[in-house]
């Protein structure tokens, strides 16, 4: 009966070492999310600030060349959306079950909106160089200065003047 006994306390010896461990591994996970909600901080920035570089790339005449880098463009585009969303997700689901401390998830929030919205306005629409070079087109960063700048050296054309259907 004694070895019975020992062998009973043994088993629950290992099942703690074991909850132990989960303990640890818990304590691990929790940290490597933490630094990935730190670390996903800016990913609509620094995707904005991609787009703002393709822009000018293209103004550069480098279309066919962004065209080239397309699907790795929309591959590295939708990865880092799709590790926000889960690294949100997860970071939340940590913080209901053991009210894990590290920085807030919801902080990820707005990044996740920012490349949503990248996505729909240029992502959703940019298939063909045309449709490159259209979106550019749009989005290209011309300042007031800029158009001062331009506006007394470049003239509507007299066309422009002639027509009488005031489309204004």
């Amino acid at each position: 009966m004694p070895e019975d006994l020992l062998l009973e306390l043994e088993t629950a010896t290992s099942v703690a070492e074991s909850l132990e461990n989960i303990e640890d591994l818990f304590r691990v996970v929790v940290r490597e999310v933490g630094w990935a909600v730190e670390g996903m901080k800016g990913s609509a920035r620094a995707f904005e600030n991609a787009w703002r570089r393709i822009i000018l790339d293209v103004a550069r005449g480098h279309t066919a060349e962004i065209q080239e880098a397309r699907l790795r463009l929309l591959s590295a585009f939708e990865q880092r959306l799709r590790f926000l969303k889960e690294t949100q997700a997860l970071a939340t689901w940590l913080v209901a079950q053991r009210g894990a401390a590290f920085p807030d998830p919801d902080v990820l929030l707005p990044e996740i909106a920012g490349l949503e919205r990248l996505k729909a306005t240029v992502f959703d629409r940019w298939q063909t160089a045309e449709d490159l070079e259209d979106l550019a087109a749009r989005d290209y960063p011309l300042t007031t200065a800029d158009l001062d700048a331009i506006g007394p050296h470049r003239r509507p054309p007299a066309s422009f003047y002639a027509d009488e259907s005031k489309p204004f």
